[in-house]
C-alpha cells in the first residue's frame, strides 16, 4: 500500500474516475477527502471555478485531514461535443475552459500551501491534449492548457511534484452522455475503465515515482505513437 495513510484530497470525486481514484485511494490506505458540485454525504460540496468555494471547501478538507499529501484534479466537463468551433457559443467555450484550467490553477494555488513536503498534485488531462477529432475545439484546448500548467507548476511549486494523467476515451457517464451507450458497448476501439486510469494516477501520487515530475501521462494504447506510413 504506497499510499497508506496519505492525506489526500479528490475534486471531481462523485462520478467516473474521480470516484474510481477515490475508492482506490481509500483502498490502499489513505484518508480522503472528496471536492465535487454534487457531494455524497461525507464529502464537501465545491465550484472548482469560484475561488472562495474552492478556497471554503479546501479550509475544511485540511481541517477535516490534518494537511494534505496528494492533490488530484478530476473535476472536468466535455463541453458540446461534435459542435464546430463556428457553432460553439462563447458562453460554452467560457464554461469548458473555467472548469478544466481555471478550475484546476485554483485547486493548485489553495492547496499548495498545505502540501506536505514531497507531497503530489496530479491532475486530469487527457489524449486530447495531444490529438483531436472534428467538434473538440474547446476541450482539446483545455487539456493542452492542463499539459502546459502541469510543466510549469512543476518549475514553480518548490518541494511538491506535479504531473497529468492523459487517458484516450474512458468508461464514464460523460463519456457515454457525449458518444452514447451504444458507442461504447459496441466500439471498434479500446476503451479504458475508470479504474485504469485510477492506478495511473496512484502511480504518479506515491512516493514510488518520487523522480518524475511535470511529466504528462499519455494512456492511449499506443494510438499517437502511430506513423501515417503506409506499412
Amino acid at each position: 500500500m504506497v499510499v497508506a495513510g496519505k492525506r489526500v484530497l479528490i475534486t471531481g470525486g462523485a462520478s467516473g474516475i474521480g470516484a474510481a481514484c477515490a475508492a482506490l485511494f481509500r483502498a490502499e490506505g489513505a484518508r480522503v477527502v472528496v471536492l465535487d458540485r454534487a457531494p455524497g454525504p461525507d464529502d464537501v460540496r465545491a465550484d472548482v471555478t469560484d475561488e472562495g468555494s474552492v478556497a471554503a471547501a479546501v479550509a475544511t478538507a485540511v481541517a477535516r485531514l490534518g494537511g494534505l499529501d496528494v492533490v488530484v484534479g478530476c473535476a472536468g466537463v466535455s463541453g458540446p461535443v461534435g459542435t464546430p468551433l463556428v457553432d460553439t457559443s462563447a458562453a460554452d467555450i467560457a464554461t469548458v475552459i473555467a472548469v478544466n484550467v481555471t478550475g484546476q490553477l485554483l485547486l493548485a494555488k489553495h492547496t499548495y500551501p498545505h502540501l506536505s513536503a514531497g507531497g503530489s498534485i496530479v491532475f486530469l488531462a487527457s489524449d486530447s491534449a495531444f490529438v483531436s477529432a472534428p467538434g473538440m475545439v474547446p476541450y482539446c484546448a483545455s487539456k493542452g492548457a492542463v499539459v502546459s500548467l502541469t510543466r510549469a507548476l512543476a518549475v514553480e511549486l518548490t518541494g511538491v511534484r506535479v504531473n497529468c494523467v492523459c487517458p484516450s476515451i474512458v468508461d464514464t457517464p460523460m463519456a457515454r452522455g457525449d458518444l452514447g451507450d451504444d458507442a461504447l458497448d459496441h466500439a471498434d476501439f479500446p476503451v479504458q475503465a475508470p479504474e485504469d486510469v485510477a492506478w495511473q494516477v496512484l502511480h504518479l501520487a506515491s512516493d514510488r515515482s518520487r523522480a518524475i515530475s511535470g511529466h504528462a501521462l499519455l494512456a492511449d494504447f499506443g494510438y499517437s505513437a502511430r506513423s501515417a506510413f503506409p506499412a
